[in-house]
């Protein structure tokens, strides 16, 4: 009976947990409570999935892990399944191998590392977030960074240690509090258990009992957990000091007048109506745009904005509906003495006599617009599952569904291509591809001095969704201290300068637009120390974890060997 009340007082507990910690993770980052997030709870967001390790055993914390890391996806990713229900069943699984595979791990590092296994765990979280950016299945959505985007002077420090440096940052504040709590509450036990102990043991038993209990109250130490509290809040504190400092700089740039314009199309719907309703709108808000502010240099409509391919409609010998409205466009543009930046899907025929299609950004110069000869970035990093799936062979059915719903998958560009236009170098990350710091630092390297996104999240019907991205623009910003402008179908549309501060945004979910400055940085702008080093903290800190484990490895190996020695002694 007493077995019974344990293991459903554990069941209860280890529950309780899994579901403090989904909460807190949900608060932390956009949600529907907090559209902007909770940013305050991601300082403390892990602490029940740790004690949940903890607690649990080695039999069934993988499952308890699992259901945590399924609860978090459901909690910030939910609107998923307004693209496609599919889309979220898909990722519920992996979260659930992925995280299950995270408690298993972690358990085994608070076996293997006893007396402070806490900064391993700390170790062994970082890696995981840094793991799961890479690769086809590569998300950054749910990073402990982005939720402290709205915090100005904190992600300063990004400039020098890159997001995820940020998030280590951010993490350790949760295992740092696990550690005091945990080992505060295991020296009480202790030393209750000694108390109401002390008598059943005497003699050479006592000794025994009194030297293990002795060993539990060193690891119970709280030595390093504080020294590490006083090293992470000095930091902390010289952090926000330079953040400030860096915000009160000021700098003199020679400007560009800029709109960028948030059409809010629907994105359920298709055919050479909605097509032609969706320009007609963007040049609508453009006109309005031009009569605030005659003076504007450069134009830039989202992603997709134009759906028919210019170029390849243009060029083409048949009399179509599309031809006509892509004839619209181009007259339209070239009208004005502007630039002209755009989504487009771009056509081109192949080697093979097949199409290939590629997800672009377009550029009409303002001094070679009078021609159809648009520069084009192709987009690099396409969607998983959205715009790319390469497992057809393997996974054919869900390949078919797939390919049902899209009707065909984008083919990819294979470099990272700037546009020169009224003084500005730009590099045009396509939606997704701003989530990717060494994507955008990659570009910066190549020359670029501003970014310009052109996003379509439309199809989320989600501010939480759009809060997400907006997020990680943030971060590309500062950097790689760039300006960075956005225009998105439905928001978040906007500007934001060098230091991440949000400049002017667009009322979400609304026909509208917004006009600033774009300042012209030069190409002689001292680059940041992440432009230099990357992404160190991501796969420095994975280095560091194998480094630790294969030592520990090394240790237990040899301490085995001298063992066996010393019984055949």
């Amino acid at each position: 009976m007493e077995s019974k009340k344990i293991r459903i007082n554990n069941f209860l507990v280890s529950s309780g947990l899994v579901i403090i910690g989904a909460l807190l993770f949900s608060l932390a980052n956009p949600n529907l409570l907090f559209k902007q997030g909770f940013s305050i709870a991601a300082w403390f967001m892990y602490i029940p999935f740790l004690f949940l390790i903890k607690k649990s055993s080695l039999k069934n914390c993988w499952l308890y892990s699992g259901i945590y890391g399924v609860l978090c996806v459901c909690a910030y990713a939910f609107w998923l399944y307004n693209y496609d229900p599919i889309c979220l069943y898909v990722a519920i699984p992996i979260a659930f191998v992925a995280t299950a595979l995270l408690g298993l791990i972690l358990k085994l590092a608070e076996k293997l590392f006893v007396k402070n296994g806490w900064l391993v765990q700390f170790l062994i979280l970082c890696t995981f977030d840094y793991l799961r950016t890479l690769g086809f299945l590569g998300i950054h959505y749910g990073l402990a960074a982005y939720t402290q985007w709205k915090f100005s002077a904190l992600i300063q420090i990004a400039s020098v240690i890159g997001v995820f440096g940020v998030n280590a940052f951010v993490i350790f504040s949760s295992a740092l509090l696990f550690a005091l709590f945990s080992k505060i509450q295991d020296k009480k036990d202790c030393l209750k258990k000694m108390i109401s102990d002390d008598k059943h043991y005497e003699g050479a038993t006592y000794i025994n009992y009194v030297s293990e209990n002795t060993k539990k109250m060193e690891y119970a130490s709280l030595k390093i957990p504080i020294v590490s509290l006083c090293i992470w809040f000095v930091l902390y504190i010289l952090i926000i000091i330079q953040g400030n400092i860096k915000l009160n700089k000021t700098s003199n740039y020679d400007t560009v007048t800029a709109v960028v314009i948030q059409n809010n199309d629907n994105p359920d719907e298709n055919g050479i109506e909605n097509f032609t309703e969706s320009v007609q709108s963007l040049i609508k808000l453009t006109n309005e745009a031009f009569e605030i502010n005659p003076q504007i240099q450069l134009v830039i409509w989202p992603e997709n904005a134009v759906v028919p391919s210019i170029i390849y409609h243009y060029n083409s010998q048949k009399e179509t509906d599309r031809k006509k409205l892509v004839s619209y466009v181009l007259d339209y543009i070239k009208a004005q003495d502007v630039s002209v930046i755009t989504g487009n899907q771009h056509i081109e025929n192949g080697s093979d006599f097949g199409k290939h299609y590629y997800n672009t950004a377009l550029l009409f110069n303002a001094q070679t617009a009078k021609t159809v000869n648009p520069e084009i970035y192709k987009k690099i990093h396409l969607v998983p599952f959205s715009e790319n799936f390469p497992y057809e062979k393997y996974f054919p059915h869900i390949y078919k569904a797939l390919l049902e719903k899209k009707q065909y998958f984008s083919d990819s560009g294979t470099e990272i291509k700037l546009f020169k236009t009224q003084g500005l170098t730009v590099y045009t990350p396509i939606c997704f591809e701003n989530t990717f710091p060494d994507l955008c630092r990659q570009a910066y390297k190549k020359g670029a001095r501003c970014f310009v996104c052109l996003a379509n999240d439309s199809w989320a019907k989600s501010i939480e969704c759009q809060y997400e991205h907006l997020s990680m623009a943030v971060f590309r910003a500062v950097e790689n201290n760039v300006p960075v402008a956005i225009s998105s179908v439905s928001g978040q549309t906007g500007f934001i300068d060098s230091n991440g501060t949000i400049m002017a945004m667009a009322v979400p979910f609304t026909q509208s637009y917004v006009i600033s400055e774009i300042p012209v940085i030069s190409q002689e702008q001292n680059p940041t120390v992440y432009n230099k080093t990357g992404d160190v903290f991501g796969y420095g800190i994975a280095f560091l974890l194998l480094g630790v484990l294969i030592i520990r490895g090394l240790i237990a190996i040899i301490n085995k060997v001298i063992w066996q020695n010393a019984q055949k002694q």
